[in-house]
């Protein structure tokens, strides 16, 4: 058999699977399409371009440097998709970050990745100036806006002071793209590091599975610090298109964009969906969504009566449901035909995401037993920044990835997430997954939202305990519920013990945070069962 002819042994163009190159060609071909709009705020492709080369050569002017980590405290605003396109073709490492964190959690997380420099809204001046001087390698706070404030530097005027020639900067897929750290529901936050290659691959799965196209429009409406709206992003940039960001989550105002802005795909919480399908009827066949071709919910479990809701009113769209996180990227989707025959279901996995269900001793499990979820693919993480311990814990054979996951697959090779491993109850010797209790605890009519922990036993280790919100105006009592949970769970899944609460403490995504109602019952070091 003849050699392959050494000419043929490499590809000939110079194209490279960084969103830099996706961005360069896309801006080619619709110089003039919208590519940001933020309420009455808008700019074109070309203009997002030059102000974009502006602000990455101002910073280059400032003395960072390639591979330097850009800080992102911003709410959703126009900056913060212009900072985000800026650090991408300067190959600065941008790392948003959770715009709620206190003080020291910040301070922790800027000294974490080492910081070189912040951009923030003005109403984190203050925030920031408390801990500047703790914050060992930041030299920069850029603020938003005109306005220049004591010992910073204006975001405007750093663009406007800057050149607009393209800057000369060579990105590869393997340089390290972005630093997003999780929300710390177990335990303090770690930073993923995701690269180049992850992220471009990220936002073209997106755009196959969800079938996103040049020119379409997406409503970005969760927060965009988060890995989901990031990734989102990497989707339109890749496409080609244009990114409507609202800068808070007033559901009329969702409807509004959709109709001014003919958007075409959206994703949001299952509690934003909840907000928004409330809206008195009047309100909700006021507006024409008829542009919205894909509604997407992620971020924590879609209930059924949610999906009925959804898929009455967005009459045009497709629904489909996605599990992912901020290590693992998007893993899998469950796509509209399967939304109400597969219930509680996460679907299949993406395109070049391979899946595994592991037991303790690392052996794979059988279709229908409960496994620790590991993920292999082109868009998972790298490790923990500064955190090989970490790093190691998440990986087997140094490719296959988890998030402590539990989850089972069905014979038709669907997957279910059952809960996650340190949420997981030992009663007796016995696995209880508070997500099962949690699903029957919210077919009650009575109850508006629950959640369901272990609580330290004398005899069994654990208990099992529901909080529980009832509905405004309704009674309900705890033998009421116990006694409805007796139909339809099995007795030691049953919850030993009912409180009532006004709120579920939750993150900005959805997900409870178990952390905080143990702490009543275990208290702040607690240990619990293993």
């Amino acid at each position: 058999m003849s050699k392959v002819p050494l000419e043929f042994g490499q590809p000939k163009t110079r194209y490279s699977n960084n969103l830099v190159d996706s961005m360069k060609m896309n801006l080619a071909k619709n110089p003039n399409m919208k590519a940001i709009i933020c309420e009455d705020r808008m700019e074109t492709w070309a203009e997002m371009w030059e102000r974009t080369n502006r602000l990455g050569n101002g910073l280059y002017n400032l003395g960072l440097e390639k591979g330097d980590r850009v800080a992102m405290l911003l709410n959703n605003c126009f900056e913060f998709p212009e900072t985000f396109v800026t650090t991408t073709k300067s190959g600065f490492i941008m790392t948003p970050l959770n715009r709620h964190l206190k003080a020291g959690e910040l301070l922790y997380q800027l000294n974490d990745c080492g910081a070189t420099a912040v951009v923030i809204n003005p109403e984190y001046l203050e925030l920031i100036k408390s801990i500047q001087s703790e914050a060992c390698n930041l030299k920069h706070v850029i603020v938003t806006g005109d306005n220049k404030f004591e010992d910073t530097i204006s975001y405007e005027q750093l663009i406007t002071q800057s050149s607009p020639e393209e800057l000369d900067v060579q990105i590869s897929p393997l340089d390290i793209h972005m630093i997003l750290y999780t929300s710390g529901t177990t335990g303090r936050p770690k930073g993923a590091v995701r690269g180049y290659m992850e992220n471009y691959h990220i936002g073209v799965t997106v755009c196959i599975e969800w079938r996103v196209r040049s020119g379409d429009v997406q409503l970005a409406v969760a927060p965009l610090y988060h890995a989901g709206p990031c990734a989102w992003y990497c989707a339109t940039l890749v496409s080609g298109g244009t990114l409507v960001v609202m800068p808070a989550f007033v559901p009329e105002k969702v409807l509004q964009n959709i109709e001014r802005h003919r958007v075409n795909w959206m994703m949001m919480v299952p509690v934003m969906y909840n907000a928004l399908l409330n809206l008195p009827e009047d309100v909700l066949n006021k507006y024409d969504i008829t542009s919205l071709k894909m509604v997407i919910s992620g971020g924590a479990p879609l209930h059924t009566p949610t999906k009925l809701k959804i898929k009455q009113y967005f009459k045009n769209s497709e629904l489909n449901e996605f599990y992912g996180s901020t290590e693992l990227g998007v893993s899998t989707t469950l796509r509209d035909e399967d939304q109400l025959r597969k219930e509680r279901c996460v679907g299949k996995p993406l395109q070049d995401v391979e899946l595994r269900l592991l037991d303790q001793d690392g052996k794979e499990v059988k279709k229908g037993e409960v496994g620790l979820l590991y993920s292999r693919g082109l868009g998972g993480f790298r490790g923990y920044w500064n955190n090989s311990t970490a790093t190691e814990e998440a990986f087997i054979d140094g490719e296959w990835a988890t998030v402590g996951d539990m989850a089972r697959q069905d014979e038709d090779g669907y997957y279910y997430i059952v809960d996650r491993a340190k949420d997981m109850i030992i009663t007796g010797g016995v696995n209880v997954y508070p997500l099962e209790i949690e699903e029957v605890l919210l077919k009650m009519d009575e109850i508006q939202d629950a959640a369901v922990i272990g609580v330290p036993d004398e005899k069994w280790g654990e208990a099992v305990k529901a909080i529980v919100v009832p509905k405004p105006g309704v009674k309900i009592t705890q033998e009421d519920i116990i006694e409805f949970c007796k139909d339809n769970l099995a007795g030691f899944k049953i919850p030993k013990s009912i409180d009532f609460a006004e709120t579920i403490p939750r993150t900005q995504t959805g997900k409870i945070l178990k952390k905080e109602l143990r702490k009543a019952y275990w208290g702040d070091n607690y240990i619990q069962v293993s």
